[in-house]
């Protein structure tokens, strides 16, 4: 699909990324830059940056970065194309009618070929479950307590015991083979040519996005054969880390929360009994992608884990991811170290509620774990105790809550407020030390009046197997840093002469910006690559780095790594040479290149 680039750029301009990243991630400006819990990994300490004046993002923690196209691409699990549409709706701009690309329309074209394979495989499974092969299955569910409406609302079904059964089904109904083999739904014979069913003798649990369209299967077995549970594998629809089971149903619930529970059973079951608010995650550790995802349709989540040890772990572990994203979170924990299925099935819906109405607040959850993991009757423990809550409370950024929370466990624990409070400044002083060390990042590189430039090692310290890349990046980022700089450096290093190809694009982008004598936007540069890898290569270009702790001369080391480049481009091209007068013309070339040197400074 092709959109023009004026009419990418205005979707870009009219989007400010700012705004955007806020819908997702809690900023706060320090100096010219937002910062944040980044989206895309876990953190404790706010290294997601984000720079207005360059409409970038970039992680100095897991390296993630690029424009607003970017940002929503990762988030959403968007194509660029998807990205376009969105923020264009964002911004109230009507696209005009696109046109397709061979290979955008062929991946278009694939991406509902796996959707149509999924909708016959549930309709396959569902037909099984009623079928005299599913009395089993039936059996099961029944014991369950799971009546018709619900098995059919949520399509629940049955993979038989045959190798091959829906493997041959969908070729029976003209699916391509290899199409079916990307679907996730068949494997490869361990031994000899063919496939067989992923998944065999299994309830199956058709997974819904939030459209409604079915991505991939969870299948239960019926037996105590392991896994007990199994799930697609990724796929081009399939990302377990970032779909939430029964999403679908519960952001059109209506309710003004979403309950969180561990499994699909809980879900189906809690539905069923009237609580339609509820979701899971599909097999995975709760995820930032996971959070940002509720974050769009709620602003408060429970958690309703078991009360086992493991769920009290799943628990902790899922507070401070859902508390980056924004959102109020409570804990519910079931007693008896029941799950939620049975639990209800036992006691019934009302209490049910009533667990819900008397959840904890993930701080007084917390605080109930570590009352339980210390004595604090004995004085050692009660140190212990005592320390690890000021670190809690420190984490929390409203001030009136912490003073709250503060006032009603000194009340409850009989430990002073005042110690306590000694013990979070402590920490806050450790964690400001530590921010501190984080966020020194490096500067733009600006002339010197010196004979020389400063460049960290890293740039300098350059090797012939694996330094290539870094220098062409490395050359990039100092012609966008100092313009001044390029009419020096353009007469010996061509965009031509860079060996990687997005490397190139982005050389021919700078150079015919500046032969127009423009400035670089790096988010404009990034809108001319469409796909997320790339475009993440390139933010590299324009991010900022962390200062190393000793500089060294970037005129010695542009010119190391100028000549770098050159000499691969002269070798890559004796390589194709066959004209005697072409080979001797690149070894002249090669013998000047070992005199060349730019003096930046004079010129």
């Amino acid at each position: 699909m092709y959109y023009s680039e004026e009419i990418i750029e205005e979707i870009r301009s009219q989007n400010d990324l700012v705004d955007v990243v806020s819908e997702y991630v809690r900023l706060q400006r320090k100096g010219s830059s937002y910062f944040g819990l980044c989206p895309f990994h876990n953190e404790d300490t706010a290294s997601f940056s984000v720079s207005p004046d360059k409409q970038m993002y970039y992680c100095f923690g897991c390296q993630a970065g690029g424009n607003v196209f970017t940002f929503i691409m990762q988030m959403e699990n968007f194509s660029f194309v998807e990205a376009i549409k969105h923020l264009a709706d964002r911004a109230h701009i009507t696209l005009p009618q696109p046109e397709y690309s061979e290979e955008v329309r062929r991946k278009m074209e694939e991406k509902q070929v796996l959707l149509d394979i999924h909708k016959e495989a549930a309709k396959y499974f569902y037909a099984n479950l009623r079928s005299p092969r599913g009395q089993q299955a039936n059996e099961y569910l029944n014991k369950r307590k799971l009546n018709k409406n619900t098995q059919k609302l949520f399509g629940i079904g049955y993979s038989n015991m045959d190798f091959a059964d829906l493997y041959q089904y969908l070729l029976y109904k003209g699916y391509d083979e290899a199409l079916i083999l990307k679907s996730g739904l068949v494997i490869p014979k361990k031994k000899g040519k063919g496939f067989v069913d992923r998944f065999r003798n299994r309830i199956m649990f058709p997974i819904f996005d939030v459209h409604n369209q079915i991505i991939g299967f969870g299948g239960r077995v019926l037996d105590d054969s392991l896994p007990k549970y199994m799930n697609s594998p990724d796929t081009p629809l399939f990302d377990k880390s970032k779909n939430l089971y029964g999403l679908n149903y519960a952001r059109a619930s209506g309710k003004n929360q979403i309950l969180i529970v561990e499994g699909y059973m809980d879900v189906i079951s809690l539905y069923q009994a009237g609580f339609e608010n509820v979701v899971a995650s599909l097999g995975t550790a709760f995820t930032q992608q996971h959070a940002f995802l509720l974050k769009r349709y709620t602003g408060e989540v429970i958690i309703v884990y078991d009360s086992d040890l493991a769920g009290t772990n799943a628990a902790l572990r899922a507070i401070p991811i859902l508390s980056s994203a924004g959102l109020k979170i409570k804990v519910v924990q079931v007693p008896g170290e029941k799950d939620p299925d049975d639990f209800i099935k036992q006691n019934g819906p009302e209490a049910f509620q009533t667990l819900l109405d008397q959840a904890m607040g993930a701080v007084m959850f917390q605080v109930s774990v570590l009352r339980k993991k210390y004595n604090i009757e004995d004085t050692e423990q009660k140190i212990k105790f005592t320390i690890e809550v000021a670190q809690l409370l420190s984490r929390l950024d409203n001030e009136i809550e912490r003073d709250v929370y503060l006032q009603e466990i000194a009340n409850d624990t009989k430990i002073s407020a005042q110690s306590i409070l000694n013990e979070m400044n402590k920490y806050k002083a450790i964690q400001r030390k530590n921010t501190n060390k984080i966020n020194i990042y490096s500067k733009k590189i600006e002339a010197q009046p010196q004979n020389h430039l400063k460049i960290n090692k890293e740039s300098s310290n350059i090797d012939e197997k694996n330094g290539l890349y870094k220098a062409q990046k490395n050359i990039l980022r100092f012609l966008y840093n100092n313009a001044s700089f390029y009419p020096k450096i353009k007469p010996h290093l061509s965009y031509e002469d860079f060996i990687d190809p997005i490397l190139k694009k982005v050389a021919q982008l700078i150079y015919e910006q500046y032969d127009k004598g423009l400035n670089i936007e790096p988010a404009t540069v990034i809108n001319h690559f469409e796909n997320l890898n790339e475009q993440k290569q390139v933010s590299l270009i324009f991010g900022e780095e962390k200062n190393k702790s000793q500089d060294y001369d970037i005129e010695k080391a542009i010119n190391d790594q100028l000549k770098l480049i050159k000499r691969a481009n002269i070798d890559k091209k004796s390589r194709n040479a066959s004209d005697i007068y072409e080979i001797q013309s690149l070894i002249e070339q090669k013998k000047q290149l070992e005199k060349l040197y730019i003096n930046l400074i004079s010129g």
